[in-house]
């Protein structure tokens, strides 16, 4: 994974460590240590991470437009939705859908970074590395020294157009609240077919179904559909309370 450094001290503290899926999502999941569990597909081992693992991070992969500004607000919220879910309690659907869409397309390009795009016929803008430090923190695009669009700047408009076509289909999504009782709910890297959200390991929501109480085995199915969507791993707070069907 190659991506551009900042200048050294960061000095104007641009982004570098992004989130496909944001931090207090994931931390929604934390055990007693402050961290979950994560099983990577394909290994052996369950090790145990915090939010802010290599696992769970790409690098300075969108822009600071993008993550600070649409993003950002696209999070907020999300987070307003999920830190005061119950059943039967009214909820944004659209905000919900959005943040799906969000974190797709950011998963998406996680796993297929962009490229600087080059730009034939025009000259580069001569601009130092502060300099364009300066107009990214400011949200203005610019042409790097090599005549090219940075790929974060492309990046960050991709998803930005991106999410607006998802919610084309996805704005009409109602979603429920499953709670599980006793066993626990799992969290894949992304859910790209599935209209599914694991929020903790007790509740999870999911696109037009009713709000609902699962059985244990309703769970594990659930729990199979998280394995299945994974790309790269998944996640949970105890990963042996989290039967798979």
């Amino acid at each position: 994974m190659t991506y551009e450094k900042v200048r050294k001290g960061n000095p104007l503290q641009l982004t570098v460590e992004q989130h496909f899926h944001t931090a207090h999502a994931i931390a929604k999941f934390y055990n007693a240590d402050g961290k979950v569990e994560v099983k990577e597909i394909g290994a052996e081992e369950i090790v145990k991470r915090h939010k802010r693992a290599r696992i769970f991070i790409t690098k300075r992969n969108w822009d600071e437009r993008a993550e600070k500004g649409y993003m950002a607000q696209i999070e907020a919220q999300f987070h307003n939705q999920i830190d005061y879910l119950d059943l039967g309690r009214p909820r944004d659907h659209a905000a919900i859908s959005q943040y799906l869409a969000l974190w797709r397309l950011r998963h998406k390009f996680h796993l297929e970074r962009s490229l600087d795009a080059p730009l034939f016929g025009i000259d580069d803008e001569n601009l130092t590395k502060e300099q364009q430090e300066i107009l990214e923190k400011k949200s203005i695009g610019y042409v790097n020294e090599r005549a090219e669009i940075p790929a974060r700047q492309l990046t960050g408009a991709q998803i930005q157009i991106g999410v607006d076509q998802l919610m084309q289909t996805l704005g009409n999504v109602k979603w429920g609240l499953l709670r599980s009782r006793s066993s626990q709910f799992l969290c894949a890297d992304c859910y790209h077919e599935f209209c599914f959200i694991p929020v903790s390991p007790t509740v999870a929501l999911a696109g037009n179904l009713p709000d609902q109480e699962l059985t244990d085995t309703e769970v594990s199915i659930a729990n199979q559909h998280s394995v299945s969507s994974a790309n790269q791993f998944y996640f949970g707070r105890c990963l042996e309370k989290c039967p798979i069907a």
